[in-house]
């Protein structure tokens, strides 16, 4: 393990493994020695989300069923980047396909997140973006999305409310925010540098 700063993996049992997940029960040793049997780590696929931003401001989230939280939540489109693909071709896809926008400036990198890094290797990459509507979306079958517009204010009162609850996507709204990235003014006079064209 690299940088691992004196902890040792003695060996490890996959328990599930297929297109969405792998799941092994590690056998770990502290620096100190303390063994540690079962640690759990989940090996999940990267995947790109996209912060898109209206010529009137608004920003566009899409709106679905999360198993986990057992709630309609509020989101930025997202999704895994596929075999070969590079996390900004990823998420100009996923803003197509989930909400029928389409980017009409350069991407610009929020950068890359660990949601859970303490027992799962996903890594999410973000991107800011000037958007508008180029017709319907084409949502996974097994995803049932509705698009909806919401200000800076709308998105923090759903993060208040629990309704925006996507760590990593909070983390991205205010990456965004900080940089001065969620006015479309600014994304238009933005300098060239740093931007990933699309």
């Amino acid at each position: 393990m690299s940088g691992n700063h004196g902890w040792r993996r003695l060996g490890a049992r996959t328990l599930i493994d297929d297109r969405w997940l792998k799941v092994d029960a590690l056998r770990l040793a502290t620096p100190t020695g303390t063994i540690l049997d079962p640690y759990y780590l989940l090996t999940e696929n990267a995947w790109a989300c996209v912060v898109p931003v209206t010529s009137e401001g608004k920003l566009v989230v899409v709106e679905q069923y999360r198993p986990g939280a057992d709630a309609l939540t509020l989101e930025f489109p997202a999704g895994d980047i596929d075999p070969g693909e590079d996390p900004a071709t990823s998420a100009a896809r996923e803003l197509s396909e989930e909400t029928g926008y389409r980017p009409i400036g350069p991407l610009h990198p929020l950068g890359s997140l660990m949601p859970e890094p303490s027992r799962n290797t996903g890594r999410g990459t973000a991107f800011v973006v000037l958007v508008a509507p180029a017709g319907p979306a084409h949502a996974d079958p097994a995803e049932a999305i509705r698009v909806c517009e919401r200000n800076s204010e709308q998105i923090e009162a759903a993060i208040d409310t629990g309704l925006f609850c996507h760590a990593a996507h909070v983390a991205f709204y205010y990456q965004a925010l900080t940089r001065n990235l969620l006015c479309p003014e600014q994304l238009s006079d933005a300098s060239d540098a740093g931007k990933t064209q699309t």
